[in-house]
């Protein structure tokens, strides 16, 4: 039933995006009022979407949250292991293949949206009537891109899930891939008025997928940065020991108690702070860099207290190490 739910507002969705475009294309009236539709259909897209997405976040919640209740009664009922094994198996393929088609729903009405948002901005056919709308079409185009970003989120969740997301390595140098992570977040690092320090080094080769490396140093950038106060640093840096590169994302902000660090690397859960909700987010950030991190053979760890900031390292293997292991012989 749920599932079905979720496919009836996905088409509620599509038909809401083309009926909104349909109502812009079809007007004929005078300039200012066909910007006042194309904003208004632009904000109706995002609207719609936003309560999709929160609405598979939460679901993808309740789905874990019941999987140790399935895990029991399967458990309780010996007669039928391998059937209640293969259901279940059915039903997580059968989520991952829905997030993947809701995110190629969700992602072509959203791209049409950022687009044409960013062909009016550019005022490329002549200027805007009123120049309040350049401000309405800019936060337009900053929504859709947020919610891509967190589409992208969930579709990667659960695809680390069910083991369906597969890396392509190559060897990346450290500095290189450290000073490409802070030019990302340099300019939300200078909306938030908080010193980005990036630290030289001189750390050997890692072997990485550097699209997912990039992603887990940007996501622990970026929360260093949202709970660090103005006037406040964030710095990273890479450290080679022995076999491994331990990249590190240290910041002097409001810091966590280990209750609080646990609670962070948990799916859809968020610090209750002010400070986070200066940027949008569901709480994945942390979960999906943990997850990244060991799925490249490395580990995730964080050390923080209340009050004295946050160091979280990522520790890898260097592309030595990684050679050398594919060498050995079982």
């Amino acid at each position: 039933m749920f599932r079905l739910a979720r496919v009836m507002v996905v088409s509620v969705t599509v038909a809401a995006v083309f009926l909104a475009f349909a109502a812009v294309l079809g007007d004929q009236g005078g300039e200012g009022l066909q910007q006042h539709r194309l904003i208004a259909a632009g904000s109706l897209v995002l609207a719609v979407a936003s309560a999709l997405v929160l609405g598979i976040a939460i679901g993808q919640g309740a789905y874990r949250d019941t999987e140790p209740s399935r895990a029991a009664n399967v458990a309780l009922s010996p007669a039928e292991p391998v059937t209640a094994q293969v259901r279940t198996d059915t039903m997580t393929r059968a989520e991952t293949e829905f997030l993947a088609n809701m995110s190629h729903e969700l992602r072509t009405p959203l791209n049409a949206v950022i687009g044409f948002a960013e062909l009016i901005l550019s005022e490329i056919h002549g200027p805007i009537s009123d120049r309040r709308y350049n401000d309405y079409i800019g936060h337009i185009r900053t929504g859709g891109k947020q919610l891509l970003a967190i589409i992208d989120a969930i579709l990667d969740l659960s695809q680390l899930a069910t083991g369906q997301l597969d890396l392509r390595p190559c060897h990346i140098e450290p500095q290189a891939i450290v000073e490409e992570c802070a030019q990302s977040v340099a300019a939300q690092a200078e909306s938030a008025r908080v010193a980005l320090v990036v630290l030289p080094t001189t750390a050997p080769q890692v072997a990485a997928d550097p699209v997912r490396l990039k992603q887990v140093l940007t996501n622990l950038l970026s929360n260093a940065i949202k709970f660090t106060a103005q006037g406040g640093w964030v710095s990273i840096g890479a450290t080679g020991y022995d076999d491994v590169v331990v990249f590190e994302v240290s910041d002097n902000g409001i810091g966590m108690t280990p209750d609080q660090i646990d609670a962070a690397l948990q799916p859809f859960r968020m610090l209750d702070s002010c400070m986070s909700r200066r940027h949008s987010g569901i709480g994945l950030g942390l979960t999906l860099a943990q997850r990244l991190v060991r799925l490249h053979g490395g580990d995730l760890r964080i050390e923080s207290r209340p009050g004295s900031g946050t160091s979280v390292t990522a520790i890898m293997p260097t592309s030595a190490a990684r050679q050398t292991k594919k060498g050995k012989t079982p």
